[in-house]
């Protein structure tokens, strides 16, 4: 019988080892204890990102003590602290870009050993920060820091909200003391709206120092709504007309009508605000309550389909607009979390699903709203670990899911369901024979390459070809072979859908060492072709995240890939070892949507980001203090190379963490008196570190403005102490061009005033 093991070359366990992050016994050689201006700028940012978080917590908190009682509002006294606060918390924030426009306040549905306390169960989303009492206690873990106050803020307004029956609250941040005096009425008047509701009373309110009474305005259903009532009052309608409006535009939506579809949005408060006619008459209040769209999207930049409004009105009918329930099937169609959840959580995910469909297949257009349920749940399941599955077995109809420490979960599911999960199984053991093919004969049967097929979209007949064409990559001892895979890259394009994944994931850990380079070089012959370079955009950048504490030989390459995919052509990037300087000096070929995407990746994964520089630079510090260059480590070379490669990849990419990292990289590089220029191998690569800097200073020059044109104009003031450093000439004349770059960076920066 064919054994099951890979045994792996000497080459290769030792570099495994070495770039698996587990070099325990050769980093106790290494040990840089001096200044790192680099990671203490960066520790700095977070320390401004923590103020914000602590801000955002306290606005959670302002609003919980504003909807708590309306006798609580309607006190003069108090009524002006609040306002005060608010003014203080939106002063703050109304200064950083990276809070955005809006904060968003949301239950999360938790599921399995997650589900906590449901009244705490609340996540904010407000620009690229995110708070919930997880990553709240997980951040202040990792900061030696004590979370309570945090904590106690966040819990205080998640609990207020919880009391209300709110499962989202969108607040607009105010830009002046006119929007903030809108905001103050809105809050003020949703205090008392809730109160009115429980009695079944009018809203009064003061405005303009007259009193105000208006009935609560009712959605298509009867039920009393917030958004439309606060619609009415912040427009001056009267409560019949916009009782009136409600009902037109109900029967616009469900309409047969072709021309009716435009009306097809999550809500009629929505659906208000995007005809034509309405839009152009009525202002949004700056405060949105259970509007069901947020939760299936955080920001207004992320489209709501015909279908997901279909979804998302008949969960609202079936569960109820205001209910815990609604959240978990959203959650358990639309969440983005699936690549980070546990067999449980899945299972428990999959039963929810489950009861949704068996609602669908009663309803007329139920064979719509299914394809889109379908469709989304396979490809959350596509994202789920292999590992997960192996703890997930079927039986019947029936899904049984077991969680190490955590005991088994046994449910009915829907066939539909029953049938993913059975092909996600298969895909997980069919990955793995192609693993492995790299160092052993593998026999693939019929049901492997019908799975291929399956997953990669093509015929069974082309999923025996992509086996084969990749066997022949390798011989018998699994060396590889760059011109044979050369060779077959125009054919790979036809399963663009999975390959860079697969191949990225797969294959660059498990080669042999000597194959490496070649194999990761290859793939950039296969970039250049893709055609949708987001999902591989995404694969890289994934992969650094999970790794962000550790360097292995593919990061450089990682970075390098990244540079030409956010390229919508790579003509002038015709190295496979470098990408040139000169991609910085122009905007030619630059494809913004996807360098928008990964600026937005990289902002929301923020402190793993940050983590993963100051580990990048904290290894070549160690490595140029050490007495002899440490040979079995990633070289001083190859870790200059990867950082040069990660801050020109920063600069294409742009957003608000590429820029914090540029400019801490600044501070370190454009010191002469850094350590980094004073290390024991600092002199053998002074012109490297020189080389570096230039990149960096234009590398700002992408990102800045006229505010870092200050910081260029004081480094070209220290330059003459750079020549001190050395007297060889090539170096010194890199010193003249740093200062030509540095006026031209300059220059640039003060006309992006």
């Amino acid at each position: 019988m064919e054994s099951k093991k890979i045994n792996l070359d000497v080459s290769a366990e030792e570099l495994y080892a070495q770039l698996g992050g587990v070099e325990v016994r050769k980093l106790k050689k290494l040990d840089f204890s001096g200044s790192d201006r680099l990671a203490q700028s960066l520790l700095d940012e977070q320390k401004r990102y923590e103020a914000l978080r602590f801000r955002i917590a306290d606005l959670v908190y302002q609003i919980g003590v504003c909807l708590d009682s309306p006798s609580r509002s309607s006190n003069d006294e108090l009524a002006k602290m609040l306002l005060i606060q608010f003014e203080k918390i939106f002063g703050t924030l109304s200064k950083n870009p990276q809070i955005g426009n809006a904060t968003l306040i949301r239950h999360r549905g938790a599921f399995g050993e997650n589900r906590v306390d449901n009244k705490k169960d609340y996540e904010v989303l407000s620009g690229n920060i995110s708070l919930n009492a997880d990553a709240t206690r997980a951040i202040a873990k990792g900061q030696g820091k004590d979370p309570s106050q945090l904590l106690e803020k966040l819990d205080r307004g998640f609990e207020t909200l919880w009391n209300h029956s709110i499962n989202n609250f969108l607040l607009k941040i105010p830009k002046d003391r006119q929007e903030l005096k809108r905001l103050w009425i809105s809050l003020q008047f949703a205090a008392r709206y809730f109160a009115a509701v429980e009695k079944n009373s009018p809203i009064t309110i003061s405005m303009g120092g007259k009193s105000v009474s208006v009935p609560p305005i009712h959605n298509e259903n009867n039920v009393p709504d917030l958004n439309l009532t606060l619609l009415a009052v912040l427009n001056g309608l009267q409560p019949q007309k916009m009782q009136a409006m409600v009902h037109k535009v109900d029967s616009l939506m469900r309409s047969t009508e072709s021309t009716a579809k435009k009306y097809q949005y999550t809500s009629i408060y929505d659906a208000i605000l995007n005809i034509k006619r309405f839009r152009s008459r009525l202002k949004p209040s700056p405060i949105e309550v259970n509007n069901i769209k947020w939760l299936m999207v955080s920001d207004e930049q992320t489209p709501v389909s015909d279908q997901m409004a279909k979804v998302a009105r008949l969960v609202m009918d079936t569960s109820g607009g205001s209910s815990t329930e609604t959240v978990r099937v959203l959650k358990s169609v639309y969440g983005e979390d699936y690549a980070k959840i546990d067999s449980q959580q899945i299972a428990e995910r999959l039963q929810i699903t489950s009861g949704l469909l068996d609602t669908i297949e009663n309803k007329s257009e139920g064979e719509e709203i299914r394809t889109e349920v379908l469709n989304n749940v396979e490809e959350r399941l596509s994202k789920v670990k292999a590992d997960v599955f192996d703890n997930i077995r079927i039986e019947g109809n029936r899904i049984k899911a077991h969680t190490p420490g955590k005991g088994t979960f046994i449910e009915k599911v829907h066939t539909k369901i029953i049938k993913m999960v059975t092909f996600q199984k298969k895909r997980s053991v069919t990955k793995k024979k192609m693993t492995q093919m790299v160092h052993r004969v593998i026999d693939f049967d019929n049901q492997d390459y019908e799975t291929l097929a399956v997953d990669f979209r093509v015929s069974v007949d082309e999923a025996k070809t992509l086996v084969k064409m990749l066997k022949s990559c390798f011989d018998s001892q699994g060396n590889f072979s760059k011109s044979t895979f050369g060779r077959i890259i125009p054919d790979l394009e036809r399963y663009e859908r999975r390959i860079f994944d697969f191949l990225w994931h797969n294959l660059k850990e498990s080669l042999h060492q000597n194959d490496r380079p070649a194999f990761l070089d290859s793939l950039q012959l296969l970039v250049d072709r893709l055609k949708q370079p987001q999902n591989s955009i995404s694969v890289l950048l994934e992969d650094l995240y999970q790794n962000s504490s550790v360097i292995r030989f593919a990061d450089r390459k990682a970075f390098m890939l990244g540079n030409r995919l956010v390229r919508s052509y790579s003509q002038e990037i015709v190295s496979y070892q470098i990408t040139p300087e000169d991609v910085l000096l122009t905007d030619a070929g630059i494809d913004r949507k996807i360098t928008s995407y990964a600026a937005w990746k990289i902002d929301n994964n923020q402190d793993k980001f940050f983590e993963k520089i100051r580990t990048i630079h904290h290894r070549l510090l160690e490595a140029l203090d050490a007495e002899e260059e440490q040979k079995h480590l990633i070289g001083i070379q190859d870790l200059l190379a990867l950082e040069r490669e990660a801050y020109i990849f920063l600069a294409l990419v742009g957003g608000t963490t590429s820029k914090s990292v540029l400019l801490s990289a600044l501070k370190e590089y454009g010191h002469p008196d850094s350590d980094l220029y004073q290390l024991s191998q600092s002199p053998k690569h002074m012109a490297d570190l020189l080389q570096l800097l230039k990149v960096v200073i234009r590398s700002v020059g992408r990102v800045g403005d006229s505010t870092e044109a200050v910081l260029i104009d004081h480094l070209t003031g220290r330059l003459e102490v750079f020549s001190q450093l050395t007297n060889a000439l090539h170096e010194k004349d890199l010193i003249n061009q740093i200062k030509e770059c540095a006026d031209s960076v300059k220059q640039q920066l003060l006309a992006n005033t």
